[in-house]
């Protein structure tokens, strides 16, 4: 049985050249694994919450890992709990959310090495063990955002925040640069969003859901079959109302509906959802910063009959266990799970493995460009391979 010899912590740079945190776990057997902590530019206010990474790698040099020497790493609740008892917030503001998460991280793929098993298959393990749900690795289809708006670009006519294609990673490719080549063609002031989507210079809203639509069509793909069509409309940070988000529902054939209204108005949130469901067409309705991978929230919004999709974000609850729990609620409520990354990314693929091993049904990595957004559809490739 290996057991965690030592834990190392530095700061390396995220994709928007701002610090974050990488964590070393080495184990007495030889085995050694590194993951990093992403972060959010638009973030719920229910979120965990991360602290700045200089005190962060001094908790986890000094706190954490004394504590944790010497401990199998295949004990992960043990381990997750053990840290949110030394932390001793409710919000992981003591010891820093990004400290913990990047920790539980590490001992985690330490230990599917020592078991010499692939990520993914580890966590399938672990999930089945941890909440009895038997579910098999499956590849999930990727949400590739292609334009982004609200605090992810620059122009302040855009305030939807994103704009997905929700299909294959090779469609995915082909749409970007049908895209590229039709902005290009308009003359439109583009450059690149936080998270590898386009951001040109539009009027409306509508005009990025019109470009991607001419996109799909100039590729002869089709539309609900081979391609959806995403927004996360981000309401925390857009102003948009009831009315007009209705209105592009039925103007365009749009499939997932991520956070259209804000986090804390749960009246209107199932007003939506009952909308919905009398148009009598399949759909997502997801909960971002509603829920925030919170399994209060998502009880609540269970109870209250509000969305039927949940994003997940490791680092939102701050544990790998507690992200199995919520992941492990939603299938129970019959909510759809989307694994998710952040606008501040690294070249950590974790959410990939993840996904496979709860079966999630989409990942949501960014644009089919961005080389930290890339990496994590790369991955899901060679799993597919593998399975």
């Amino acid at each position: 049985m290996a057991t965690i010899k030592s834990i190392e912590a530095r700061k390396i740079l995220d994709s928007r050249d701002k610090e974050t945190i990488e964590v070393k776990v080495s184990l007495d057997d030889g085995m050694m694994a590194i993951d990093s902590v992403p972060s959010g530019t638009s973030t719920g206010s229910f979120e965990s919450v991360a602290i700045e990474p200089n005190r962060a790698i001094q908790n986890i040099n000094q706190i954490i890992a004394p504590k944790l020497i010497g401990l199998d790493p295949r004990e992960q609740r043990k381990i997750d709990m053990l840290m949110i008892e030394l932390d001793k917030t409710k919000d992981k503001s003591g010891l820093g959310a990004n400290a913990i998460l990047g920790v539980s991280l590490a001992v985690s793929r330490a230990a599917s090495m020592s078991e010499k098993m692939p990520l993914y298959r580890y966590l399938n393990w672990l999930f089945q063990k941890e909440t009895g749900i038997q579910v098999k690795p499956s590849i999930p289809t990727p949400m590739m955002v292609m334009i982004e708006g609200g605090k992810h670009g620059s122009n302040p006519s855009v305030c939807i925040q994103e704009f997905l294609c929700i299909t294959s990673v090779e469609n995915g490719g082909k749409i970007w640069k049908a895209l590229k080549n039709i902005l290009n063609s308009n003359k439109l002031d583009t450059h690149m969003g936080l998270e590898g989507g386009f951001v040109p210079k539009l009027e409306f809203d509508e005009d990025a859901i019109r470009f991607i639509m001419q996109a799909i069509t100039q590729e002869k793909l089709t539309v609900p079959n081979e391609v959806k069509i995403g927004l996360d409309v981000a309401a925390n940070n857009c102003q948009i109302s009831h009315d007009d988000i209705l209105a592009l529902l039925y103007r365009y054939p749009i499939f997932s509906l991520e956070d259209p209204i804000q986090e804390n108005n749960w009246h209107e949130w199932a007003q939506l959802k009952l909308e919905l469901d009398q148009r009598g067409k399949e759909y997502l309705l997801v909960g971002d910063d509603l829920f925030v991978t919170n399994h209060e929230r998502l009880q609540k919004g269970v109870s209250e009959l509000v969305a039927n999709a949940i994003i997940i974000k490791l680092n939102q609850v701050g544990t790998v266990t507690e992200t199995l729990e919520v992941v492990a609620m939603a299938m129970k409520a019959k909510y759809t799970h989307i694994l998710s990354h952040r606008s501040g990314e690294t070249m950590d693929t974790y959410i990939s493995d993840l996904a496979v091993a709860t079966g999630a049904k989409y990942l949501k990595a960014g644009a089919p460009y961005a080389s930290e957004r890339v990496i994590k559809y790369n991955r899901l490739r060679e799993i597919e391979r593998e399975l």
